[in-house]
């Protein structure tokens, strides 16, 4: 079986190369990133091949990851990688497939089969192949190591403001703008209805503030995600409603930026409380 690196950005050789998953890009990450100009990382994330009774919703989709970096190597996660000595991995994909002029790696980087090269192997290696090497140390909020684990939880069930803390920057979502059921016209606020690659994580029921970028421009934007109670649906969806934009997004792909979490859902007697509410939520997020 060939290994499949796929290589998105310039095609230079990388002056400073990264290494890891990078799910969700988080401060820890940008540690890391901070010092390198290329990433390398895995697509399906590890887990779902290590252990393949595990679903894993993705923070960072790769089409979402070549946001944060001007080189981007994926490699394909498979049985053989997985079972790619350590000293394999390092010969085969990072010298000869790469052979950056600097690695830099995290404190907990493990690589190889059954997770056998350590940071301190990796070092040695470098050493030996005269190839700087910068080992980044953990970053922690007040109560614990950052991992993207931790983050995935509070976007799912916990405290949504937690992991946007934890992330370090807005929540992306890259997704296609599909058709709903004008709904939101109906109130006098027309929402794009956003579709997204089922391994993407969706954030749980709520109102959100953030904003989307449509051909290069921001604009202010508020965000449910929900099945409408009100009206009786079951279908989650993600609608945002875009202020001071006018137009037709039907079927463009979209970057939306999740920045704050406002309330969690809610059931309204009537279509005229829920017009209050939302106008009230537009005033909470972006003042009268």
């Amino acid at each position: 079986m060939a290994i499949k690196l796929i290589t998105y950005g310039h095609k230079k050789k990388p002056k400073s190369l990264g290494l890891g998953v990078f799910d969700g890009i988080h401060k820890g990450h940008q540690a890391i990133l901070s010092q390198c100009d290329a990433l390398l990382t895995f697509n399906p994330h590890p887990v779902t091949i290590l252990h393949n009774t595990i679903t894993l919703d993705r923070l960072t989709t790769v089409e979402e990851m070549t946001h944060y970096i001007p080189q981007l190597f994926v490699l394909e996660f498979n049985k053989m990688i997985a079972n790619l000595s350590a000293q394999d991995f390092l010969n085969k994909i990072i010298l000869e497939k790469i052979n950056p002029s600097h690695i830099v790696i995290g404190y907990d980087y493990h690589f190889g089969k059954n997770k056998e090269g350590t940071p301190e192997l990796f070092k040695q290696w470098c050493n030996s192949h005269n190839v700087p090497i910068t080992i980044v140390e953990p970053i922690s909020n007040t109560d614990q190591i950052i991992k993207s684990k931790a983050i995935r939880t509070h976007l799912k069930e916990g405290d949504v403001n937690q992991a946007l803390n934890d992330l370090g920057h807005p929540y992306l979502m890259i997704g296609t703008v599909i058709k709903g059921d004008s709904r939101g016209k109906e109130l006098g606020f027309p929402t794009a209805n956003l579709k997204f690659p089922t391994e993407k994580l969706i954030p749980k029921k709520g109102v959100y503030k953030g904003n989307i970028t449509i051909e290069n421009k921001p604009y202010k934007t508020m965000i449910y995600i929900g099945n409408r109670p009100t009206f009786n649906t079951k279908t989650t969806t993600v609608e945002a409603f875009i202020l001071d934009f006018k137009g037709n997004l039907y079927d463009q792909t979209i970057c939306l930026y999740i920045e704050q979490y406002l309330r969690p859902e809610k059931t309204f007697p009537n279509k005229e409380a829920l017009i209050s509410q939302i106008n009230q939520d537009t005033q909470n997020a972006y003042g009268p």
